[in-house]
């Protein structure tokens, strides 16, 4: 016989034209020769249980030597593979090539095809006929995609990430075949960060049997990986098939692709800045939230009224944040999800932290002044002015005296220091005797401050 090898290639592009009806009829028989290929029907991978696979039927060229034995190969695009006379190859070849060249996504893919015939006596092999071509239709078997995925690892205990399930993959509330893509992104190690990926299935097994042969590695065991790659059952003990990130980042997200068991990582230095846009301002201006430490941990100060949401560019919507649950605290993730819903009209601190891919609101209420010219026993309740963007209150203070501003009556939110750039808990104000209108511009820190005006 003669042995035909099909090398598979990966491919994880599998959002182009998949679902492209075929517009021109194509024939059901085409010529071999004096003989025929006749086309089959769809096959459909989900049904399939046999090791081979009709993919034609064949009436065969009329053979000039009957001392020769006839032998069939079938091409489809630039790989060959062995075909019996009765028109089937191997199934998981032909559904090989199929994910390879379109994927994993249970739809019907066409493939062209054509059938050759050769002779052989042992020693000597001769094609003596190529079919006209023609195609087979085929629908890859669905592959097992989870509800929920877990990154076990990184900077976390292997065995108490995996059994209390700590590091969770976001996903939209999209069905998975709908949607296959998980993100998370997880603090980096001080040196190269490891990991592996399980299910809940996969999680229990390592929980409840020590049984750790259910994650999902890298097909190139030993950190030998990329940044992108395919995932594979390669995790064990003995052969070690974790992913691996390189030492010198702070965070780093993960991104899986579950209907090609694709993975794609990117390492992330976090900016200083993010921003908030929504409804408040038709949708037209960018409110800064600082991380003052590069964390990826963002805050500022806003009126909201309407719907909104978060992006890392003040000019433009590349790499926006999209909403996936909660309300005054929510959840986020990186792709395919709606704005932020309307929390109610009125001025919030804004924390959004893009590490742990979440947000929280604080509803301000009030604003006062409190000092020593009321005891420091109650605020001076301070007015919104929308339209200027700051907070007003015109008041006396009978001697010289010291002061500060909070939120809600409370020492949970408050702001001292430099009249020009008033920080949480910073010192007390020193203000002379006298009538004040003062305002108060809150934003994020750094931009902060106060004006004084006597009356």
């Amino acid at each position: 016989m003669i042995a035909l090898v099909a090398s598979v290639a990966a491919c994880t592009d599998d959002y182009k034209d998949w679902a492209e009806p075929q517009v021109v009829p194509q024939p059901t028989k085409v010529s071999f020769a004096d003989g025929s290929i006749q086309t089959v029907g769809t096959i459909d991978f989900n049904s399939v249980t046999a090791e081979r696979v009709q993919v034609c039927a064949i009436t065969a060229p009329t053979a000039t030597d009957a001392s020769y034995e006839p032998q069939y190969t079938i091409a489809l695009g630039d790989q060959t593979f062995d075909l019996d006379a009765d028109g089937t190859m191997t199934a998981a070849k032909l559904q090989d090539y199929v994910i390879a060249n379109y994927g994993r996504r249970p739809v019907e893919r066409v493939v062209d095809a054509t059938v050759s015939a050769w002779l052989s006596n042992g020693t000597t092999t001769v094609k003596t006929a190529t079919s006209g071509v023609f195609q087979i239709k085929a629908i890859p078997e669905a592959p097992q995609i989870s509800r929920n995925y877990y990154l076990v690892g990184g900077t976390q205990d292997w065995a108490e990430s995996a059994r209390n399930k700590t590091q969770k993959f976001q996903h939209s509330d999209k069905d998975v075949y709908e949607d296959p893509i998980f993100t998370i992104i997880i603090n980096a190690a001080e040196g190269d960060t490891w990991f592996a990926i399980g299910d809940d299935a996969a999680c229990e097994a390592i929980a409840n049997d020590n049984d750790w042969s259910k994650l999902l590695g890298t097909t190139d065991g030993n950190g030998q990986n990329g940044l992108t790659g395919t995932l594979d059952f390669r995790y064990n003990l003995s052969d070690d098939g974790s992913l691996m990130v390189p030492a010198g980042n702070k965070f780093i997200k993960v991104t899986l692709n579950m209907m090609d068991y694709t993975y794609v990582i990117t390492p992330l230095s976090f900016s200083k800045y993010f921003y908030e846009i929504g409804n408040e301002s038709g949708w037209s201006t960018s409110h800064l939230l600082y991380s003052a430490d590069n964390d990826g941990k963002y805050q500022g100060y806003y009126w909201l009224d309407g719907e909104f949401k978060f992006k890392p560019n003040a000019d433009n919507w590349d790499d926006d944040v999209e909403y996936v649950s909660g309300s005054m605290s929510g959840t986020l993730v990186t792709t395919g999800g709606p704005n932020c819903p309307d929390p109610g009209a009125g001025f919030y601190q804004i924390n959004l932290d893009m590490s742990a891919m979440t947000y929280n609101l604080v509803k301000v209420e009030a604003v006062g002044i409190i000092g020593g010219f009321n005891g420091w026993g109650g605020d001076v309740d301070m007015a919104y002015n929308q339209a200027e963007g700051c907070w007003e209150a015109t008041t006396t203070l009978d001697a010289d005296t010291e002061l500060k501003f909070r939120a809600n009556h409370d020492w949970a939110i408050n702001w001292g220091g430099d009249t020009d750039n008033l920080t949480q808990d910073g010192a007390n104000l020193q203000v002379s005797a006298g009538t004040y209108k003062f305002q108060l511009y809150i934003s994020y820190a750094g931009n902060n401050k106060v004006v004084i005006t006597k009356q």
